[in-house]
């Protein structure tokens, strides 16, 4: 009797761990589900909505907002990073950094469409080892030019590929013989359209029922590591009904600072100029409806499976989306609109709800984040930072000026482009072809003013130059030998003693 109770007690005992501190091997270890969305501006979702001044957050229109109120709560449960950003504001360089804890210059992918090197350890690689199954599901984008290629041939080491495709925007699925395919085409070609697709064979939705069925699997012993990587709101602009017309009657207005007649930077590429059109708006707000919806629908099949709170949820995306601001679309510069990014976690019993994380974060801290999420260990050649015990508690972080963390942000391959460094308020940015750029952004949130040089602006400057400098020696980036970026550099750490 006695040996029974002492039995019972432990078991008792046992269940009141925390998952995400149980030893690895039982059925209890926590599960990862990654939610990533491609082009995505950050002001669509409510949550940070809800952080932002009016005109911050009503950027195309006073009331002019699309609901996310299955994203929103998951913020409420968890904590919102309010200054997160795609370490290289294009899709596979970030997406690189994203899965490997290194800058996009160490991964094989300074740019688009390269191809990831398989030597660098990847959050799928890592988590296999200690016991997980991995899958991927939706758009990667790292295994070169391959388009669509299902089950492309560099993974990332996911384990479970077959709704994997390289890289394209399609918008209608299916599975022909068992093997998943694009439906809509024409002439035998492959189109991106919405066209007539439903809500069993729109990327998004098809996406999520491919992603239910793995994270339901039953016979399944093992926890699961699921990324299901959505092509929306990527352009086009395109979406099923009813999400197509669901806000056209928004009172739509282009933003703030669209056709300013103010002076831009020389990193903005002239031929990337767009005319504000309500109607692109409608959809874009469509396709981000559609997601928000479908994360309602995962949500409710984990709490069926009785894993929603066993299961530490990510919601990021690889890059934002300017949406006409500074009269552009998509990306590649490191605007607010076009770098920074989404970035949600909820862990129960890990990560405390309700929180606000207000340092900056990059996606090239994502891999180790979640191995300490986890109790795992990190690399030692990861660049990225291991921000778990700061995402679990924010009321332990050090707010002292003394201790201002840095993210960096960079693009281009062989040629280098731009490179930047941003605080929780400022960011520096370097480029081949124009002087140093300072942004505020409590002063200027809308990124008009160019504040370099301005008086009392100089040991801010210097302070993310020299962290520049140390990035640059730290994680060898070849940008910082790049003439230009390198003299622009020089002069800001001579200039202030």
């Amino acid at each position: 009797m006695r040996s029974r109770l002492l039995i019972t007690g432990l078991l008792i005992l046992w269940t009141q761990i925390p998952c995400a501190n149980r030893s690895p091997g039982n059925d209890q270890q926590p599960n990862v589900l990654m939610i990533i969305t491609d082009e995505h501006n950050f002001r669509t979702l409510g949550c940070y909505r809800e952080t932002m001044s009016r005109e911050q957050s009503n950027m195309w229109g006073i009331g002019a907002v699309v609901p996310t109120p299955h994203l929103d709560a998951l913020a409420k449960d968890g904590v919102l990073c309010t200054r997160a950003y795609a370490t290289s504001p294009v899709c596979s360089p970030c997406r690189a950094a994203l899965f490997t804890g290194r800058y996009p210059h160490a991964t094989g992918v300074p740019e688009n469409d390269a191809v990831l090197d398989r030597s660098v350890p990847t959050l799928a690689d890592r988590l296999n080892d200690v016991g997980y199954r991995s899958a991927y599901i939706g758009k990667w984008h790292l295994g070169g030019t391959g388009k669509p290629e299902w089950s492309p041939k560099v993974d990332g080491g996911f384990q479970f590929k077959k709704f994997m495709f390289n890289r394209g925007h399609w918008k209608k699925f299916a599975i022909e013989d068992s093997v998943p395919s694009v439906a809509t085409r024409k002439n035998g070609k492959a189109l991106a359209g919405a066209r007539d697709a439903d809500e069993e064979s729109f990327a998004t939705d098809w996406l999520t029922d491919r992603a239910i069925e793995y994270i339901t699997d039953e016979s399944a012993t093992k926890p699961f590591f699921t990324v299901i990587s959505y092509p929306d709101p990527h352009g086009p602009n395109s979406v099923r009904s009813p999400y197509d017309h669901m806000f056209d009657d928004l009172p739509f207005a282009p933003p703030r600072t669209y056709q300013t007649g103010q002076p831009q930077p020389k990193w903005v590429a002239e031929k990337n100029h767009a005319t504000f059109r309500g109607a692109d708006m409608s959809s874009y707000y469509g396709m981000v409806k559609c997601i928000d919806d479908n994360v309602g629908r995962l949500v409710e099949r984990l709490k069926e499976a009785d894993q929603f709170d066993n299961t530490l949820i990510i919601m990021t995306s690889d890059h934002g989306d300017l949406c006409y601001e500074h009269d552009r679309q998509n990306k590649g510069n490191p605007y607010e609109g076009s770098a920074r990014v989404p970035m949600i976690l909820r862990f129960p019993g890990r990560i405390q709800p309700g929180q606000y994380y207000t340092r900056p974060i990059g996606a090239v801290d994502m891999t180790p984040t979640v191995m300490g999420l986890l109790n795992r260990p990190t690399n030692p050649d990861d660049h990225g930072r291991n921000l778990s015990d700061e995402l679990a508690d924010v009321s332990t972080v050090n707010e002292s000026d003394s201790d201002e963390p840095v993210t960096f942000l960079r693009i281009g391959g062989k040629n280098a482009r731009w490179i930047a460094a941003v605080d929780r308020r400022y960011k520096l940015v370097l480029s081949v072809n124009d002087v140093p750029w300072l942004f505020d952004s409590q002063q200027d949130p809308d990124e008009l003013q160019n504040l370099f040089g301005r008086p009392g602006t100089e040991r801010v400057s210097k302070r993310l130059a020299e962290s520049l400098r140390n990035y640059g020696i730290t994680t060898e980036d070849p940008h910082l030998q790049n003439t230009q970026i390198a003299e622009s550099l020089s002069g800001i750490l001579e200039a202030v003693n």
